[in-house]
């Protein structure tokens, strides 16, 4: 899990945002209701002792997930009802906080003070005075996501696919104009992440043919070999019967002919 800036308040949004509602609404079906939405989108101050300053709730990028267990109602019926139970949806994130882009996540139960992680230090601060409001005893975890996808969608729908072992189905086949353009790149010379600041049309191209084929976990093919495009390649690569180190995230002639003849067979 590698360290990252974390982000904060960065403005107030006009409302909710289709990626944070579309993560919030694919946890709490991937654990059955145990946790549901207690809150996201909504402008206020930070619920924190002695400060006044924003809360990046009004961003748009995050939620209060509440583990509180409601008969009778819809939203809350399924709710763990137990703390030791919720933290499989702690761990759940945070084994794929890359993948989700989690900024930080609050931890209202624990004593004294309840705990935080922040991405900027990938690891958990048990807080030792008021730090967070409504802790300890809190029944709900506060999680914030980074501004690159909170409003897009598909992205989140492709995350969870990828997190849970599921594959997407594959759109339609494009017509024939198209598919002239899912040539596999050669390989030559190698793609890498060295490509990750600039733009290249081989990459848009191999983008394009991740996302056709359900490995992609982004929506729209920007041309930078960045840690999406990396993630991806290394799950085509799996697929593609690469196994060890051989699965690298790197695309070069052999991961070019493999996808060449995987493309060929349809």
């Amino acid at each position: 899990m590698a360290k990252r800036r974390y982000t904060g308040w960065d403005g107030n949004a006009s409302g909710k945002r289709a990626g944070m509602e579309e993560f919030v609404k694919l946890t709490s079906k991937h654990f059955d209701g145990g946790v549901w939405n207690n809150g996201s989108w909504g402008v206020r101050n930070m619920n924190r002792p002695g400060r006044s300053n924003p809360s990046v709730h009004g961003t748009g990028r995050a939620a209060d997930m509440s583990w509180r267990k409601i008969p009778g109602n819809r939203r809350a019926a399924n709710g763990f009802g137990n703390y030791k139970k919720a933290l499989k949806v702690v761990d759940f994130w945070l084994a794929n906080a890359d993948l989700f882009l989690i900024e930080e996540l609050h931890d209202y139960y624990p004593r004294p003070f309840g705990r935080g992680w922040r991405c900027n230090r990938a690891a958990w601060k048990k807080y030792q005075k008021q730090t967070i409001g409504n802790a300890p005893g809190g029944d709900w975890f506060h999680v914030e996501i980074a501004p690159a996808h909170a409003d897009d969608a598909a992205y989140y729908r492709q995350a969870f696919a990828r997190a849970t072992g599921k594959r997407l189905p594959k759109p339609p086949k494009p017509d024939d104009r198209v598919l002239d353009e899912l040539v596999a790149p050669s390989g030559r010379p190698e793609l890498t992440k060295a490509e990750e600041a600039t733009v290249k049309p081989r990459v848009k191209t191999l983008q394009r043919i991740l996302i056709a084929e359900g490995w992609a976990v982004f929506a729209t093919p920007d041309g930078q070999y960045g840690n999406r495009t990396f993630r991806s390649v290394k799950a085509m690569q799996g697929d593609l019967g690469f196994s060890g180190k051989k699965v690298d995230g790197r695309y070069g002639p052999n991961t070019a002919n493999k996808l060449t003849t995987h493309l060929a067979m349809g």
